[in-house]
């Protein structure tokens, strides 16, 4: 199915033109996830104005929603819908991915200064960073070559990802001699995190599932509603 609707969207028009608008967006959103992991796990000052960055993430959802608007009116194309709906949907995800980098970006304000992650836990959120980049990878890899396969991974690796951090929060909360804003720190990066995959997921799952269950889990009915 998805190859269908991919072949609508790459049709040399508005809906063309918000396809591409919609890669570039999801390119600007990585890149902006890396600068913000890459200050708060090493205080490297991003080459971007992440405000800025941000911004033009905005601006590019509402100029893909005109696009995907105007072809739908002026087209008159009510075949399209679908193509638009997951269009639409996926623009949502990768604004907000936008903003969850930039809630990262943000935790270096409330964190001392020497080291924002200390210990085992550089690890522990170093491998989750790469799992994440992963994940953009194998989602921009699906949506390119309408491939199912990467898709699931890209899904399952968000599910895996999802138990990791929520062990994470009930091990901070038991965790002796752990300074009040690492607790903070360490908590809210981990959820930002996890909300990053999740946006991620649920972009990859258009690739499996059809539009109604787009970032559930399963694509059959009754099976697991999780949307975690």
């Amino acid at each position: 199915m998805f190859k269908e609707i991919l072949s609508v969207l790459r049709k040399d028009d508005l809906l063309t033109q918000a396809l591409n608008e919609t890669e570039e967006m999801f390119s600007k959103a990585e890149l902006m996830f890396k600068a913000a992991v890459n200050m708060i796990m090493e205080c490297k000052k991003p080459d971007m104005d992440m405000y800025e960055t941000d911004k033009e993430i905005n601006r590019m959802e509402w100029e893909i929603r005109k696009k995907v608007l105007g072809h739908l009116v002026v087209g008159n194309r009510k075949g399209d819908v679908p193509a638009v709906l997951i269009l639409t949907s996926a623009v949502v995800d990768i604004e907000r991915i936008g903003d969850y980098s930039k809630n990262i970006f943000e935790l270096a304000d409330i964190c001392p200064k020497d080291a924002l992650i200390k210990g085992d836990h550089v690890r522990f959120f170093r491998d989750i960073e790469a799992q994440i980049l992963e994940i953009f990878k194998l989602t921009n890899d699906a949506h390119r070559d309408a491939d199912v396969q990467k898709a699931q991974t890209a899904m399952e690796m968000h599910w895996q990802i999802s138990e990791r951090c929520d062990k994470m929060f009930e091990e901070l909360a038991s965790e002796k001699g752990l300074r009040a804003e690492y607790a903070v720190i360490y908590t809210l990066l981990a959820r930002y995190l996890k909300r990053v995959s999740s946006h991620l997921k649920n972009i990859a799952s258009s690739v499996v599932n059809p539009f109604p269950r787009m970032g559930f889990r399963a694509a059959e009915e009754g099976k697991d509603f999780d949307v975690g």
